[in-house]
């Protein structure tokens, strides 16, 4: 429970940081793209190299990157929450709670088997149905083996409103 605050401000940061640059605020520049960077952490040394992104485009993809990320830790750290709390995979789905924390756990799979490239992984026939949120209904009956998309679960906001029902904040 102490990372899930930690994990949704990050995905915000990425959020707005990726908004800012798609604004034109943010450029590559900005960020030093086109020097060497040496960063030091204790007895850990790194050099960035000089220049990271090749086109501005190749930037914005960056940071659209970032945010995928910062949505599958958000993800995968909800879900830990859920263990954390007591909360078992439902078997079987049936109230509003079994539906939220299914499509956590559905959701935290498609990034725990690769965050680079979500997929959705749908093991079990009680997971590939309609989930009835109140406010949106989400279709997982179909989606086995595709590509993860945001609109897959009816937006970004979706996970944040999970977050809510599952915790209370």
């Amino acid at each position: 429970m102490k990372f899930i605050m930690t994990a949704f401000t990050n995905l915000e940061l990425s959020l707005k940081i990726l908004a800012v640059a798609e604004d034109g605020f943010l450029r590559r520049e900005h960020i030093k793209d086109g020097e060497s960077i040496t960063w030091q952490s204790g007895q850990s040394l790194v050099v960035l190299p000089d220049r990271t992104f090749n086109t501005d485009e190749d930037f914005i993809l960056a940071l659209q990157n970032n945010v995928q990320i910062a949505f599958g830790a958000a993800a995968i750290t909800l879900d830990v929450c859920r263990q954390e709390i007591g909360l078992e995979l439902p078997d079987p789905i049936i109230t509003e709670q079994d539906q939220v924390v299914a499509l956590i756990y559905q959701i935290r799979c498609c990034f725990a088997h690769d965050i680079a490239e979500p997929r959705w992984v749908i093991r079990g026939q009680r997971y590939k149905r309609i989930y009835d949120l109140g406010y949106k209904q989400i279709d997982l009956t179909n989606l086995d083996g595709k590509h993860f998309e945001y609109d897959d679960i009816g937006g970004l906001d979706t996970l944040e409103v999970m977050r809510i029902r599952l915790i209370g904040h």
